[in-house]
């Protein structure tokens, strides 16, 4: 199963393994794609490098290798490409411990996974669970029998016949009226026109859009809709534009949003919704060398669904994926969320007095009423690198676990692997 350890000083070696069992074409044709779309539009250029970062970071070891005939040891001391060198170590553990035909159907898999951001995500959190209970001493195996059940991972030492694991990483669009991709494009296709606002501010200017539901999906009346939001900022004033569309302008103080670059991430988000008026919204800011600052912020006048939404694929998996003969646990990436967000909502039901938070209650009510052999739900931050311990970094995320003991399924060896140190409970 997955590897849990590895040196810097096995890292080159581990790349050419790598390189010669998935091929280097795979995350070299990733990474071209991603460029493209970056060219023509540079909205797209954090969040498709963000996405698409395993790729990046063995792109870069692929160029490392080519100019030098192998990667240096010195380059793999980055820890900008820690995550693809444990990716790397996981995979070939996998590879390694196959038999049979399962080891060409994983390396299809592997490759299947640098043509999309979901398979990438849906193929780390399986290996990032697995490592998970194989660092705490369990056997784990990747699930692939056929008529048992469609979940990922079998923890075969658990309980009287094992616990049986189903990941879902869980888009941060999940739920959400107007999805990053899309609002992202739409500002590509205003680029030329914002940058022009921008350049002539010397102080700052808040662009709020608030559509009646999503974004046009058709190009044309994207195309009119962009036309009508770049005139309306012209003016200098808010308005309604035709369908219902609101546009927003107001002055700011670029300063406000200048001092909180560099504290934590609470008090960025604290600075850009006292600002732009609004909630927990992506927003994009111009800076322009006069001093000025626009901010563009895009929200839908109907309320994000997300935690509905997501339980609503727990419940449908909890029905049909699992064999209803072992205990069964969900393990949920939710990739909009990072360690600090998650860390900050266990620590709110776990060390205050105060009303407990939406996830909490969401997860209790699931638990309530799922299948039973449902035991439990384990909810992941976006993956990212913890902090270094004797000159070592983990490559993982925060977790937060809620436990149904009172499952017919339930076994007490269930709890143990959650409750180790560097989890939350």
């Amino acid at each position: 199963m997955p590897a849990i350890e590895l040196s810097t000083e096995e890292a080159p070696g581990m790349y050419r393994r790598l390189a010669r069992a998935i091929g280097e074409a795979n995350w070299q044709g990733a990474v071209e794609r991603q460029e493209d779309a970056i060219r023509s539009n540079f909205f797209l250029r954090d969040y498709l490098r963000s996405e698409y970062a395993i790729a990046y970071q063995l792109d870069h070891l692929r160029k490392l290798a080519a100019r030098y005939g192998e990667v240096p040891h010195d380059a793999c001391n980055n820890p900008g490409i820690f995550p693809a060198l444990a990716f790397g170590a996981q995979v070939l553990e996998v590879l390694e411990r196959s038999i049979g035909g399962q080891g060409k159907t994983f390396v299809k898999r592997v490759q299947t996974a640098f043509r999309s951001v979901e398979n990438m995500h849906g193929l780390l959190l399986e290996l990032q669970a697995a490592t998970h209970f194989v660092r705490r001493g369990h056997h784990v195996a990747l699930h692939r029998r056929k008529n048992e059940g469609t979940f990922d991972l079998l923890v075969e030492d658990l309980g009287p016949n094992g616990l049986e694991i189903e990941c879902k990483s869980i888009s941060e669009d999940k739920g959400r009226r107007i999805h990053r991709r899309d609002a992202l494009e739409f500002l590509g296709e205003m680029q030329k026109d914002l940058a022009s606002v921008a350049n002539n501010l010397s102080s700052g200017l808040v662009v709020v859009l608030t559509v009646p539901d999503r974004l046009p999906r058709e190009t044309e009346q994207r195309a009119v809709l962009a036309r009508e939001v770049i005139a309306q900022i012209n003016t200098g004033s808010s308005a309604t534009l035709s369908g219902g569309t609101n546009v927003r302008i107001v002055p700011f103080d670029p300063v406000s949003v200048d001092t909180t670059k560099n504290e934590s991430r609470e008090q960025w988000r604290k600075a850009i919704d006292a600002v732009t008026g609004t909630v927990n919204r992506d927003a994009v800011f111009y800076e322009t060398s006069a001093g000025g600052m626009l901010a563009f912020v895009m929200q839908s006048t109907v309320s994000d669904d997300v935690l509905n939404q997501v339980f609503a694929t727990l419940d449908d998996s909890a029905a049909r994926q699992f064999t209803g003969g072992r205990g069964a646990l969900f393990w949920v990436a939710l990739q909009g969320v990072d360690a600090t967000e998650l860390q900050s909502l266990h620590d709110h039901d776990n060390l205050t007095d105060g009303q407990p938070t939406s996830l909490r209650l969401a997860a209790s009510n699931f638990l309530h009423r799922a299948p039973g052999h449902i035991v439990g739900v384990v909810f992941n931050s976006r993956t990212g690198l913890l902090p270094a311990i004797e000159g070592s970094t983990d490559s993982g995320g925060r977790t937060y676990f809620f436990l149904k003991e009172e499952s017919p399924f339930w076994h007490a060896s269930f709890r143990n692997p959650l409750t180790i140190p560097g989890n939350t409970d």
